[in-house]
């Protein structure tokens, strides 16, 4: 049994491995594309997004963090933006392009965010950084976080309203079932399928989201080691583009 396990699991390897090499299927940028990525927590930015700011910052793009909160619900906030810096530069990301707005009433924790003062806020940047790609939690928020599908519905309600430069894009990175999660690698084979943009880490970035999640010691709990382990998030991306929903 634990022979035909390893078989099975070895063949998974392989074939991820030569989805791997047969490429990406990503946003399309140029590289003048200024692209934000708003997070809800410093460290979100590794946990769920490194394959893709990897890969764009590797093509020359001006990617800019935007992280609502600066992750204080333990009264670590000021530690945890030092630490972000210090993650996003393992990633590729020019100090400079990390901001944290770390808002009087929109905190890291369970409670649910306005969303329409918010998007004020998201929309001053967007204007201010003169972005054209928007990058962002889904509508299920990857892991069921109300900070991250408060940062989805701030931005749904200025693409549904219109509020948004015209120019503007968004993208949304795609929830999957906890099985799919935590297949780590072999995931991609489905993603492959079933998604239209997708990012693909190669063994070099995974090394840098593994050294990037350092960074975040406050973080760095047993349970997270885990999570850097089996969590697709590290390897793969997979992303659809927002849609337009009138109840906004």
């Amino acid at each position: 049994m634990i022979i035909l396990v390893a078989v099975l699991y070895l063949f998974l390897f392989v074939l991820s491995i030569y989805f791997a090499i047969s490429g990406n299927r990503r946003i399309k940028v140029n590289n003048e594309s200024r692209i934000l990525i708003v997070t809800a927590h410093p460290d979100d930015e590794t946990m769920f997004f490194s394959p893709t700011i990897r890969d764009l910052v590797s093509t020359n793009n001006e990617v800019y963090i935007l992280c609502v909160t600066s992750g204080d619900f333990y009264g670590q906030g000021r530690e945890r933006k030092k630490e972000l810096v210090n993650a996003v530069k393992k990633l590729g990301v020019k100090q400079g392009n990390v901001l944290v707005m770390d808002l009087t009433n929109y905190k890291d924790g369970p409670k649910k965010w306005e969303k329409e003062k918010l998007s004020k806020h998201i929309l001053n940047h967007v204007e201010k950084l003169d972005i054209n790609i928007v990058l962002t939690f889904d509508e299920y928020g990857v892991s069921g976080h109300n900070n991250h599908i408060g940062c989805f519905n701030s931005i749904q309600y200025l693409y549904s309203n219109g509020f948004l430069p015209r120019d503007v894009e968004v993208f949304v990175l795609e929830s999957v079932s906890i099985l799919r999660k935590y297949i780590s690698f072999c995931d991609l084979i489905i993603s492959r399928f079933r998604s239209r943009y997708i990012y693909i880490s190669n063994f070099s970035n995974v090394l840098s989201a593994y050294s990037a999640m350092r960074e975040h010691k406050t973080q760095l709990v047993w349970f997270r080691y885990l999570y850097m382990i089996f969590s697709r998030y590290i390897f793969i991306n997979t992303f659809k583009r927002i849609h337009m929903k009138k109840m906004f």
